[in-house]
């Protein structure tokens, strides 16, 4: 039952009284939503249910509800569904990214603020987060001692819009509520042997020097080789973007191939 207001002496109708129970017991009226939807104050009290085969949003503004205020939100499509924050405040110790059949109770502990308690918190987190891209091509060119950033054409998997093979395609963008621990893998082949080779990280358009990343190079070859690969492990805050640079010594060297994967090892 949406949430009321009832006047002194009032007599409540069976179908009332049988709508309140129901929500004091977690269910009541359901509305529902087969798109993206933004939450309207008479949603209070009431169950949003998402029913949709691709990816969809349920956004969060203040100023329509008040302290105490709840809406149970559930996703029944296949296409996940997560709860946004737009003008509102949303806390949650769970997941805001509710896959197929997980549902949770948004609290609102002030009118711009609210927690949401995801029913099944462990569930979305033990699934792969991350992006792996990829490029084979060998139209790019390693510039002699200069750190030529890698651009990646196609993907291997991306869960949560990291990355785009159309615009930017170098970068990995992390997105909204996967701020925390991430772990950057590349391996990048260069067209022929050259004695120096060294890969190098960007956050947000510069060399990374912490993490005792010297002039942002996390790994750095000195043999007759084609290959460059490594590791490394990086704290990243919402809307981070990371990006891979390759730098030769001794001549230009094409970019056969190279692939760069981004892990969400959690908060």
């Amino acid at each position: 039952m949406a949430k009321q207001t009832f006047t002194t002496g009032q007599v409540l109708t069976a179908a009332q009284m049988t709508s309140l129970q129901q929500t004091a017991m977690g269910g009541g009226s359901a509305t529902a939503k087969t798109t993206s939807y933004v939450l309207v104050a008479a949603d209070a009290g009431t169950t949003v249910a998402m029913n949709a085969a691709g990816a969809t949003t349920i956004t969060v503004n203040t100023s329509l509800f008040a302290a105490g205020d709840t809406v149970f939100i559930q996703n029944l499509g296949a296409g996940a569904c997560t709860v946004t924050a737009g003008t509102a405040t949303v806390s949650t110790a769970g997941d805001l990214i509710l896959p197929q059949y997980d549902a949770g109770i948004l609290y609102f502990t002030a009118t711009g603020a609210a927690i949401f308690y995801d029913y099944v918190q462990r569930a979305a987190s033990a699934a792969l987060v991350g992006c792996q891209a990829y490029v084979t091509s060998g139209s790019q060119t390693a510039v002699d001692s200069t750190d030529t950033i890698v651009n990646l054409g196609s993907e291997l998997f991306d869960t949560d819009g990291f990355h785009s093979t159309s615009s930017n395609t170098s970068r990995f963008t992390i997105p909204s509520g996967k701020a925390g621990k991430y772990n950057l893998t590349t391996t990048i082949y260069v067209g022929s042997a050259i004695s120096y080779r060294a890969i190098s990280v960007l956050v947000n358009g510069s060399l990374l020097t912490a993490y005792g990343l010297s002039g942002g190079q996390f790994n750095v070859y000195n043999d007759n080789g084609t290959i460059a690969s490594g590791s490394v492990v990086l704290s990243l805050s919402v809307a981070d973007y990371v990006q891979v640079a390759i730098q030769v010594y001794g001549g230009n060297r094409t970019i056969s191939s190279a692939n760069v994967s981004l892990i969400y090892l959690g908060a």
